[in-house]
């Protein structure tokens, strides 16, 4: 994502590839938006110090514990002032708006949301060693991270959907839904991993696990097989992992036989693991 920072005068910027990392520790900072600014989503995590932004003409207040998240084109002005011990470090995630989930996206632009949750403390806790400025990473480790940071805000935002869209409030039960899927992204290795096995780690009936899932039009077997789809295409589509066998792949991210795993792939995709490979490591030599 080279050339796709919100260019913070003094920001520490590091590239994830997918996703770019910008950590401002100065005060004050003013920002205002751009019309022909590309179509990036900007997500604003405050550390220490204050938030405030005028998204569309709404304005809104953000502290440390929320989450604000906004398109650069519609941002009015978004300004970040230090708390009463002239602390400030907020942490802003610049991804692709197609990378995120467009339901979760579109309901909590412009609106700062109350983020206090498991999810969201993965969020949090991910970031911090990230924002170190003596981090030294390369750029395949950098994607690597970067996807993963994607996958997190992502189920951060998908956790705040509930009554009421991006209005600030905290749902116990969006809580739990997104718990629920961040131990799922944890243990997608684990052949083990089944609804019943969820249920009992969260200390819920499964019924009540498939009644989360309906409620937000998904289910818990499918949500599996989709995150476990996308983990296995993107590795093959790593040329660091070219020589890995596409069977130990599909093993990694808890498919079982191969051949039901190509069967998987294929009607997801709509072609062969193999073909896929083929056709990535092609482009990729263009």
């Amino acid at each position: 994502m080279r050339g796709s920072t919100t260019a913070f005068i003094g920001a520490h910027v590091v590239d994830l590839g997918v996703a770019v990392l910008e950590v401002m520790r100065r005060s004050p900072v003013r920002l205002r938006g751009r019309a022909e600014g590309e179509d990036v989503i900007q997500v604003v995590l405050p550390v220490r110090g204050t938030v405030s932004a005028t998204w569309a003409g709404r304005q809104d207040t953000v502290t440390p514990g929320d989450l604000y998240a906004h398109d650069l084109a519609r941002l009015d002005e978004m300004v970040l002032r230090p708390d009463g011990r002239g602390g400030l470090e907020v942490a802003v995630v610049v991804i692709p708006k197609p990378a995120l989930p467009a339901p979760a996206v579109d309901a909590v632009l412009g609106h700062g949301v109350c983020a206090d949750g498991g999810v969201y403390e993965l969020l949090k806790r991910f970031v911090e060693p990230l924002s170190d400025e003596k981090l030294s990473l390369s750029p395949a480790d950098g994607q690597r991270l970067g996807m993963v940071l994607v996958d997190l805000v992502s189920l951060c935002l998908a956790n705040m959907l509930g009554p009421g869209g991006g209005e600030r409030a905290s749902f116990r039960r969006q809580d739990l839904a997104g718990r629920i899927r961040a131990h799922i992204q944890v243990h997608l290795h684990d052949h083990r991993l089944t609804p019943r096995s969820i249920a009992r780690a969260h200390h819920i009936s499964v019924s009540y696990l498939h009644r989360l899932f309906q409620d937000q039009g998904d289910t818990v077997s499918g949500y599996i097989r989709d995150q476990r789809l996308r983990r296995t295409r993107r590795d093959l589509a790593d040329a660091v992992l070219a020589d890995v066998p596409i069977h130990r792949i599909a093993a990694r991210w808890g498919f079982g036989a191969p051949a039901d795993f190509s069967r998987t792939f294929r009607m997801a995709y709509g072609e062969s693991p193999r073909e896929f490979r083929s056709r990535t490591a092609r482009t990729a030599r263009k």
